[in-house]
């Protein structure tokens, strides 16, 4: 399951759980609890799609052919003169 699965479940049961307390269904001393599992898992939901930051090395690049030919030649007329 890749991370934008996840965050978007995440932010379903969000949804869910914000719905549930401002429906009036569940007793005043809960809506804190729900509260903050809402802010949690949209929290989480962050922190799942945060990508990581990778220092890339960059590799000395080959040169193509044309200019390994350019050297060989340049090369040769050197040695004839």
């Amino acid at each position: 399951m890749n991370a934008q699965n996840v965050a978007s479940i995440l932010l379903y049961m969000a949804v869910l759980f914000h719905l549930l307390g401002m429906s009036g269904w569940v007793p005043a001393k809960l809506s804190s609890p729900i509260q903050l599992a809402t802010l949690g898992l949209m929290l989480t939901s962050l922190f799942v799609l945060r990508k990581k930051k990778r220092k890339t090395r960059r590799r000395p690049r080959k040169p193509p052919a044309e200019v390994a030919v350019m050297l060989e030649r340049a090369g040769e007329g050197e040695g004839q003169s």
